[in-house]
């Protein structure tokens, strides 16, 4: 018995110790920064992300409150392919050491319209602010809370939803709040996406990348994206779906090269 109160206390302490480390690490990266320089004879990526397969189905959610504003059941919407063009993807350059300065004054605007976050999925900059809105005549409140995947594998009882960040009420039509994007907010695997929910209503979702760099993009209808003005050299182009997850592509960028990429999503 003794023994395994002992074991116990050993492998509570090793777990301990891995989340310190975690912690350390995570601090670490975001302390490093991207280095803005003069960019000359800059590169661009264009590209497209397709979707090759047997087409998903589109699940529906039934809704059993504000029916007169949310309607009696919702499509997730979580697969909009059209064509074969995949919207809604984010596409990123994974940790780029210098390039191009964030534009200054962004704003990641998160709109509800009938019980729906609007867009769906978007990317927004340290040094931006979140803009909320509400556009229901009804009570709404949204929590915008940080995924933490590291938690996820080093805590016997992780934050089921993750740590929130802004927990905000918006209880009428046209009400707008502003909160500001940090440091502490942007996307590294360790910690995760933000993810936008809502207590009042179950079946609201957004998802929003933070970045400390402005290689970053969403895919619009046509599953098309732009990404410009990179330093010549390599890279690795990382693209999500909330459906399909990640993939990653290794890049080779010259002076003034336009490259021409496609990523395909297989099901």
């Amino acid at each position: 018995m003794k023994q395994r109160i002992k074991n116990m206390e050993v492998s509570i302490v090793i777990k301990c110790l891995v989340g310190v480390v975690s912690a350390l690490l995570f601090f670490a990266g975001a302390a490093m920064g991207h280095e803005v320089v003069d960019v000359k004879n800059g590169a661009t990526i264009k590209g497209v992300v397709k979707f090759k397969g047997t087409m998903p189905p589109d699940e529906s959610i039934a809704i059993d409150r504000n029916v007169e504003v949310c309607g009696k059941e919702q499509k997730l919407n979580k697969y909009t392919i059209t064509n074969s063009m995949v919207k809604n993807v984010v596409v990123f350059i994974d940790e780029p050491k210098k390039g191009k300065p964030i534009p200054k004054n962004t704003a990641v605007a998160l709109t509800i319209n009938k019980c729906r976050v609007e867009p769906l999925v978007s990317v927004g900059f340290v040094g931006g602010k979140f803009l909320l809105r509400n556009d229901d005549d009804i009570l709404h409140t949204l929590q915008l809370k940080l995924w933490l995947e590291y938690q996820r594998r080093v805590s016997a009882r992780p934050l089921e939803n993750g740590a929130t960040i802004y927990n905000i009420a918006l209880p009428l039509k046209g009400k707008k709040i502003e909160k500001p994007i940090k440091e502490s907010h942007r996307y590294q695997p360790d910690t995760g996406v933000i993810r936008v929910t809502s207590n009042s209503h179950s079946w609201m979702r957004g998802y929003v990348f933070v970045f400390d760099h402005p290689y970053a993009a969403v895919t619009d209808e046509k599953g098309s994206f732009v990404i410009d003005n990179l330093l010549p050299g390599e890279y690795v182009l990382k693209v999500w779906h909330e459906g399909f997850g990640f993939q990653e592509k290794k890049i080779k960028l010259s002076p003034n090269e336009t490259a021409n990429i496609e990523i395909v999503y297989e099901k």
